[in-house]
């Protein structure tokens, strides 16, 4: 006992401590659960903010789906013509919206079409809506446990009073008395602030959970009554009922047809039964005349036969009755003359008839055996032949067909084959003739404007670069001119540049021909002008050199020279003028034929066009017709193949 009392002497020193510091309970014991409440608040709030925000955006989205018109009609008609932007938002991902999105879903599933208007659905939102929103259970566990505490330690702090009450209480001095009684006083304090905390935290959680509870049960409430709006709600019991009365309409419709399909099938199967069965039964009836006809000449053979082999034994059956006749008239003669001999005699006659019947017992056994022979040779050879029949029967229809099958997959294969590479064939050589047209068309175009831009610029480029020199030349003659009558320093200089020009004029001549080897014709006079003019200047250079002395014959012949050249210059624009001319008509003429022969070429191709839709149209129609066949051709092999089992059933039964 003396353990138990120490450790529960320690146990309660160590309450006292807690409790008998007066500002320990209502300084840190109260406010440590007043705070651990007020976190559990905030954090509820943060778990159910998210949710609320995305409801809300939700409903503002099926508030402006339904419209401003508060007519049932008119928002559901709203509300179907804007369902796609309302399920995009109610799909929609966000914080605190995958709860809504799921229930969402769920609730989409009992739409019944999205299409019609207005939008039927056959559950109530509230269902699905509801059991989405955020529950409050810590909340409410919390508060349920805080006033749990709240009573515990205040049973603790009772238990405390008491023993430090009775403790103080078993002395007799007053003071230990009063002492032990002010603790009592203290320590009932304290416990009685942990009771009022524990039940004041425990009524803030359960405000909390009552205030967020409301929030959400607002904004679903709001969410529900706008899909209410939106949509048409079908009990599932209606829906199955519409469904059958449909189901009822394509009964009856279902029977209409069957009729009327049985009725034109049958009169269709009629017809094309028998006209595929009339060869079948032509042949069967000239089999069945073949069969008479054999049997009858097997019964006319087999009474022939009979008749000769019981025609022996009735003749003798016919000569011993004759002979016996004759022995019983001769007996019946002689009678009177003997007993003895007509004993005799009657002996020898019963005995002879005695012969007699058991040879006609006999020839009539063997006439029996004979004819049971002969029907069941006939029953066996009429077996066989029945068989036979039927083997041929089928190994001909067998054959046939297995015949026209492949004769109708041949011949469909092969027009289907005809057709696409017609059309192949058609489309390709019509792709490719435009196309080969076309780029001819083009090339062509294209290379006689090339020919005749460079060689327009080419000849223009010439000319310029031949006036130029030529006018050069002109300006060097007229000042060498004049420079002959100052000094023979400059004429000499004069030639001189005059050797150069005539270079530059024979470069120039050089690079005419280059550039002018198609219109060497054309060219030929301005090369003979640049070739006068260089052998002029050597002849200039020559006397010059000779004969200084001919200054003024030398500047007379160098201004009728330079006259010559202006000359030369206006004949070879002149000349440049008639080929510019000349090349424009060409130009023309080529613009004219091109424009021609693209306009043969559009007629070429329309009568092509015409052609191959032509031929594509006969193909068709060849199509149309050989498929028609091929039609009856199936519809005579099904019918065939019918008759056929329906025999064999028959045979067979």
């Amino acid at each position: 006992m003396g353990k138990m009392d120490l450790i529960l002497k320690l146990l309660l020193q160590g309450l006292e401590l807690i409790f008998g510091v007066p500002w320990v309970a209502p300084l840190l014991i109260a406010p440590a659960m007043f705070g651990w409440a007020g976190y559990l608040w905030i954090a509820a709030r943060r778990r159910t903010q998210p949710y609320l925000n995305a409801a809300k955006v939700r409903v503002r989205a099926l508030e402006t789906a339904l419209g401003d018109d508060p007519d049932p009609i008119a928002e559901r008609q709203a509300f179907s013509a804007n369902y796609g932007d309302v399920a995009g938002a109610l799909n929609a991902d966000a914080p605190g919206a995958p709860e809504i999105v799921l229930a969402w879903r769920e609730f989409h599933e009992s739409i019944v079409d999205e299409t019609e208007s207005p939008i039927r659905n056959t559950a109530r939102p509230t269902a699905f809506f509801y059991r989405a929103a955020p529950k409050q259970v810590r909340l409410a566990f919390w508060s349920n446990v805080l006033v749990g505490i709240g009573l515990v330690l205040t049973f603790l702090g009772l238990i405390v009073a008491l023993h430090k009450a009775s403790s103080g209480m078993a002395g007799t001095d007053p003071a230990v008395m009063q002492a032990s009684l002010r603790g009592l006083l203290v320590v009932a304090g304290a416990k009685f602030f942990t009771s009022v905390a524990g039940v004041g935290s425990s009524v803030m959680l359960r405000f909390a959970e009552s205030g967020l509870q409301k929030k959400t049960n607002a904004i679903n409430e709001a969410l529900c009554t706008l899909l209410e709006r939106g949509m048409l709600y079908v009990p599932p019991q209606r829906l199955a009922v519409e469904q059958l009365d449909v189901m009822r309409e394509q009964r009856d419709q279902l029977k209409a047809f069957n009729t009327d399909f049985a009725l034109q099938l049958s009169e269709r199967m009629g017809a094309q039964f028998q006209q595929a069965i009339a060869p079948v039964t032509a042949s069967l009836g000239q089999l069945n005349d073949n069969m008479s006809t054999m049997s009858q000449g097997l019964g006319q053979g087999a009474a022939k036969a009979i008749e000769e082999a019981s025609g022996g034994e009735l003749r003798a059956l016919g000569q011993t009755l004759s002979t016996l006749g004759e022995r019983l008239d001769a007996l019946s003669s002689s009678v009177g003359s003997s007993g003895e001999d007509a004993a005799r005699q009657i002996r020898a006659a019963g005995a002879d008839f005695a012969q007699a019947a058991t040879d006609i017992r006999e020839a009539f056994d063997r006439l029996t055996g004979q004819v049971d022979g002969m029907g069941e040779r006939f029953s066996s050879q009429g077996e066989a032949m029945a068989q036979a029949q039927s083997d041929s029967l089928e190994r001909m229809l067998s054959s046939l067909e297995s015949a026209q099958t492949k004769s109708a997959d041949a011949i469909a294969d092969a027009v289907s084959r005809l057709q696409g590479a017609g059309v192949s064939a058609a489309e390709t050589m019509q792709k490719e003739v435009s196309a080969a047209m076309a780029a001819g068309v083009a090339a062509s175009q294209e290379t006689f404007r090339a020919a005749l831009e460079e060689s327009g610029e080419g000849l223009r480029g010439v000319a310029a670069g031949l006036a130029k020199a030529v006018s050069y030349a002109a300006g060097e003659i007229d000042r060498a001119a004049q420079g002959f009558a100052r000094s023979g320093e400059n004429a000499v200089r004069t030639a001189e540049a005059m050797e150069g020009v005539t270079g530059q004029a024979k470069t120039v001549a050089i690079s005419i021909g280059d550039a002018s080897k198609g219109f060497a014709a054309a060219a030929a006079p301005v090369a003979q002008s640049v070739q006068a003019i260089n052998d002029a200047a050597g002849r200039i250079v020559r006397s010059l050199e000779a004969n200084q002395q001919m200054d003024a014959q030398t500047v007379q012949s160098l201004r009728d020279l330079a006259e010559g050249i202006r000359e030369t210059q206006e004949s070879a624009t002149k000349a440049w003028t008639d080929y510019r001319a000349r090349f424009e008509g060409v130009d023309k003429s080529l613009e004219k034929t091109t424009i021609q022969l693209g306009e043969t070429l559009e007629g070429t191709f329309g009568e092509f066009k015409r052609f191959a839709q032509d031929t594509d149209r006969e193909l068709a129609s060849a199509v149309g017709k050989l498929s028609g066949a091929l039609t009856a051709i199936e519809e005579y092999a099904e019918s065939l193949n019918a008759y056929v089992e329906a025999n064999g059933q028959a045979e067979a039964a």
